[in-house]
């Protein structure tokens, strides 16, 4: 129904405790995929004066926006989240289908999608339902041990007006010192959970922003936003940079000689209109000057999303934003040429188009947070975060490195370097030549789409592959066990002032389970009909259960349940209710 609603923390802890009991899954993630920790390993990193238990994180974008999708991030293993987007224009009317991930990666969302009210409710429960997921010890790990050490980092845009409006200002307090926010929540939760009441809970949700801005956005305002964001609210800082500072005919050539991306194209005008390479180093180097004048840092991101040209047919927007494999070779040789000019010190956070095959890598070049977004739009979702993790574990182990500074170091394979700062260097000189030639990274390896079955969903049954449910990123799709049956129906006709009974045609389920949508979490962003077999997309075709009989009244459009009480169901089916 392209609209979201968060549900309260008492909910959530029934949810994640019911399942966790039963199921040994929270919002569907499975045991066996929750990172742990390695033991013998310290995967900890410094960021911006926090300590994180790993350097990975969601990207800022639909795995970040909402409870469930932060929880989620924890379980697979991120540490530093990167909060959606927020900004002043908080009533967008966002295009559906928005995400398009059917080999590289396209999308037409770029803000959050709740009011900024809502969204930051979200953050503050996500922020106290971790720490109460600590206290209660329920992945096994005792609390206060530094696995559960995790970093909120806000993303804003777009621009000076918005950013310092009074909404966003209070906003950005809120985050500062969420103090008052926490102790509502708290008071909130049922008697079940009552021990948590009087936590205490650190109110500081957060000392950084990672600044996002329009294509287009003059670099006299960039800066103007970032003395903002320091002088006004103490925050260090880091620039979102887009793709386009390495030059229309350098990233022409890449996308469509190197790569063989012919499809792709590229928008001049955006080339145009952004910050040039040059004008981008030297906006830093005088926000160096500035951040350190204030005690504060800041740093640059590579990259955001690349604007093309929109010539296929999932949108209907002039234009769309690339992500993916393509855009990891764009923004890995921005990021060491943007590096190469500011020196090795300066403070570089990633996020374009990172697996587990190149997840290490990217550690290797001392870059953090390295974020993910387009990958786990794919097969397996969340699940994905985990392997990153295998595989850092695994490289880690057969150096017999312990830590992340001994491992960035250790592969320099310099025994003058000593510095994390010039090993991270040194190892980006290696690595981001060779992307351009790495196969992976290839058009050719990159055209295979979801396989489709001819078949069409109805309400009930499917071949029921699951694929649907973790591929969504706020855990809107479920599956309810109901087992295989058959039950006869009884049809009645009125006939001269009375019914009279007809056995009517048996109503049967061939699946043990069926598949269903929480309407609530579900903004039809379109990534679980990419990824079903069948035709007509399960977030159409199955059932729709909504929390609450406001958003049931509220969306009268679409057909759905809800339960009033436990024991009652109320329910509109083809526009008539029942």
């Amino acid at each position: 129904m392209a609209e979201l609603y968060g549900v309260n923390l008492g909910l959530h802890l029934e949810s994640i405790v019911g399942e966790y009991s039963s199921n040994e899954t929270i919002y569907g993630y499975p045991k066996r995929k929750i990172y742990l920790g390695f033991p013998g390993l310290d995967c900890s990193v410094n960021f911006h004066d926090r300590r994180a238990a790993t350097l990975l994180g969601p990207a800022s974008g639909p795995h970040s926006q909402m409870v469930q999708n932060i929880v989620l991030s924890f379980l697979g293993g991120c540490r530093i989240i990167e909060l959606k987007t927020i900004q002043i224009l908080d009533r967008l009317e966002i295009p559906r289908p928005c995400i398009d991930i059917r080999n590289v990666g396209y999308n037409v969302e770029w803000s959050q999608e709740m009011r900024l009210e809502e969204s930051y409710q979200e953050y503050v429960t996500a922020w106290v339902l971790l720490k109460i997921l600590e206290e209660m010890e329920l992945l096994g790990i005792q609390k206060g041990d530094p696995f559960y050490d995790t970093i909120f980092d806000i993303s804003v845009g777009y621009d000076l007006k918005g950013i310092s409006s009074p909404q966003v200002n209070e906003w950005l307090t809120g985050m500062r010192n969420a103090k008052k926010a926490i102790e509502q929540i708290l008071d909130s939760l049922p008697s079940q959970f009552g021990q948590y009441n009087k936590m205490k809970i650190n109110p500081k949700i957060s000392n950084s922003v990672t600044l996002s801005t329009f294509h287009g956005c003059p670099g006299d305002e960039i800066e103007s936003i970032v003395e903002h964001l320091i002088s006004e609210h103490g925050f260090h800082v880091i620039v979102k940079m887009n793709p386009t500072i390495l030059g229309y005919e350098y990233v022409k050539k890449t996308l469509h000689e190197d790569l063989g991306f012919t499809d792709i194209e590229l928008d001049p005008q955006a080339f145009e209109h952004d910050v040039s390479f040059d004008d981008a180093v030297a906006i830093m180097k005088r926000l160096q000057e500035f951040a350190g004048k204030n005690n504060r840092k800041v740093g640059a991101k590579f990259t955001n999303t690349l604007v093309v040209k929109n010539n296929q047919t999932i949108f209907t927007d002039e234009v769309m934003y690339l992500s993916g494999a393509p855009l990891h070779v764009l923004a890995m040789t921005a990021m060491h040429q943007f590096r190469t000019a500011m020196g090795d010190a300066f403070h570089i956070s990633f996020s374009a188009g990172i697996t587990k095959h190149n997840f290490v890598d990217a550690v290797l070049c001392n870059i953090k947070p390295i974020t993910s977004c387009t990958d786990l739009l794919k097969e397996g979702g969340y699940t994905r975060l985990f392997d990153y993790l295998s595989k850092l574990q695994e490289a880690m182990e057969s150096t017999g490195c312990t830590s992340m500074e001994e491992f960035i170091i250790c592969h320099a394979g310099d025994a003058n370097v000593h510095d994390i700062h010039r090993a991270g260097v040194v190892n980006a000189k290696k690595i981001v030549p060779e992307l351009i030639h790495n196969l992976r990274y290839h058009c050719e390896a990159n055209r295979k789409t979801p396989r489709k079955i001819d078949s069409h969903l109805t309400l009930f049954d499917c071949i029921t592959c699951n694929k649907c449910l973790p591929v969504c990123p706020n855990a809107a799709n479920f599956s309810i066990p109901t087992g295989i049956m058959r039950l006869a129906t009884t049809h009645y006709k009125y006939v001269h002032g009375q019914f009279l009974p007809f056995q009517g045609e048996d109503f049967v389920l061939n699946k043990k389970y069926q598949i269903a949508n929480l309407a609530d979490f579900c903004n039809e962003c379109g990534d679980c009909d990419t990824y079903c077999p069948e035709y007509g997309g399960p977030f159409i075709e199955k059932p729709r259960f909504f929390f609450s009989e406001g958003s049931y009244k509220k969306h009268t459009d679409y057909d759905g349940l809800y339960f009033p009480t436990p024991n009652s169901l109320k329910g509109r089916i083809e526009k008539k209710e029942y």
